[in-house]
């Protein structure tokens, strides 16, 4: 067995002949010994070491075996401590078990019974570490990751603060500029980008050029704006980009949360005047533009309805969510559509559809 992948065993205890026995019939069967005398030498070792399962003796000089066990597990809190004593009594037992100790045998107990305490307490500690790792991948499932882009140091340290203090949410990484962004640097899934308006997008001229390099780096990322000074009719052109949401500066971290949350579940956070101001546009579109650019492109009343879910910053599986269909069904449709629209990518896919106002 690799060495690194031996369980790791700590034995403190101020008999030097105990120590080396000990150390040299574990290391025979299978484990990986560290050996301390006293308590300011077992942490030494556990700051250099991994340590599953430690065996204390009770007596220790002049230091007690449970306190030195105590700052063992201040220091590791998974560590487990098996107390050794030549003197064994059912008060002390007690005492140490209270103390949140393994287990407790005697120095006299059999090989045997020394082994089964130790493979029981590295049984125990891989099943806390397990759950821990379960609980660990279900909060990163869950966790709503960000990217922000800003200038203002105030609003990022609000920013930053907002997501040290909510284990769900997770601010990747701050950026002054589209243009300093290291893409090949994520290798995990960000799922919305805060885009400062006074930072980033002076007019909505800037937004074409911006959200299409967003959208070629992070094809399926949602964009909230934040510190915004738009009008509504502006709002609605931000929503053909596939903005999802817009936040002022002062939004309290409460209602922050919310509708980020919202918008990681595909919902569109903006005022009941931009959705319907959106749903006129629609309208005009439908009887002005879109009849003529869907029979220009050749495009089915399937295909541009999942052409608007796309524009809309739907995932694949949101869309056959959405439309009742399959997520492999999705794909198909997504595919031919490229091809109608003579593009390879979604985000070239999403433009020609704005530009030519297909939706």
């Amino acid at each position: 067995m690799n060495e690194k992948r031996k369980p790791g065993l700590l034995i403190v205890d101020d008999d030097n002949q105990v120590l080396k026995s000990l150390k040299i019939w574990l290391k025979n069967e299978g484990y990986r010994p560290s050996i301390a005398s006293n308590g300011d030498e077992a942490l030494k070792v556990l700051e250099e070491v991994t340590v599953d399962v430690a065996l204390v003796d009770f007596r220790l000089g002049k230091e007690d075996g449970i306190g030195v066990a105590q700052q063992l597990k201040k220091a590791d809190e998974m560590i487990k401590i098996i107390m050794l004593t030549g003197f064994p009594s059912y008060e002390t037992a007690v005492k140490a078990m209270k103390m949140g100790i393994f287990d407790y045998i005697s120095k006299g107990s059999s090989n045997e019974k020394i082994l089964d305490a130790i493979q029981k307490a590295i049984a125990e500690r891989e099943r806390e570490r397990e759950g821990m790792l379960k609980e660990q991948e279900i909060l990163e499932e869950n966790q709503v990751r960000l990217i922000l882009f800003c200038n203002h140091s105030l609003l990022k340290e609000r920013l930053e603060n907002f997501s040290r203090s909510r284990p769900g949410f997770k601010l990747v990484k701050s950026f002054s500029s589209l243009q300093s962004v290291q893409f090949k640097q994520f290798s995990q899934q960000i799922d919305i980008a805060l885009i400062c308006a006074g930072c980033t997008l002076k007019n909505i001229t800037d937004a074409y050029s911006f959200f299409s390099e967003l959208y070629r780096a992070f094809p399926d990322i949602k964009p909230v704006i934040i510190n915004e000074n738009f009008s509504d009719k502006e709002k609605v052109e931000l929503l053909k980009l596939g903005v999802r949401g817009f936040n002022s500066r002062d939004l309290s971290s409460e209602k922050l949360e919310k509708s980020l949350l919202r918008t990681k579940k595909g919902e569109i956070c903006v005022s009941q005047n931009v959705i319907n101001l959106s749903l006129q546009d629609l309208a005009n579109y439908r009887s002005t533009h879109v009849i003529k650019d869907k029979e220009r492109f050749g495009l089915t009343d399937r295909e541009l309805d999942i052409l608007k879910t796309m524009v809309m910053g739907l995932k694949n599986k949101e869309i056959g969510e959405k439309l009742f269909i399959s997520e492999k069904t999705v794909k198909t449709h997504i595919n031919k559509i490229f091809k109608k629209l003579g593009v390879n990518t979604r985000t070239k896919a999403i433009l020609t559809a704005v530009e030519k106002q297909i939706v």
